[in-house]
């Protein structure tokens, strides 16, 4: 087993000890009175958190710029962007 796994089974077991001894029945008002078990209005208010902090912290999408190139400029941008050197037209037509 490797270090992830066995972190994970240790927090799991952490977690489930933990929701087994918060098992008591507590008075809890959304829009009117309830009773629910204290550690499910804590796995409730775990999961709720969790997908708030999902959709704030999720990645950003990024704009992507087009450039179109003229097929008529294409070969002018090709030979500006090859800087002089000392190869010869053979070897620069194998290379491209």
């Amino acid at each position: 087993m490797n270090f992830k796994t066995i972190i994970l089974l240790i927090l799991v077991v952490i977690i489930t000890i933990f929701f087994m001894q918060n098992t008591a029945p507590v008075e809890f008002w959304f829009f009117g009175k309830h009773i629910f078990a204290l550690s499910s209005i804590i796995a409730i208010t775990l999961f709720i958190g969790i997908i708030i902090g999902g959709i704030l912290l999720r990645p950003k999408k990024r704009k992507t710029e087009v450039i179109q190139v003229n097929p008529a400029n294409q070969s002018e941008i090709e030979q500006s962007s090859v800087p002089n050197s000392t190869l010869s037209n053979e070897d620069r037509d194998y290379i491209s």
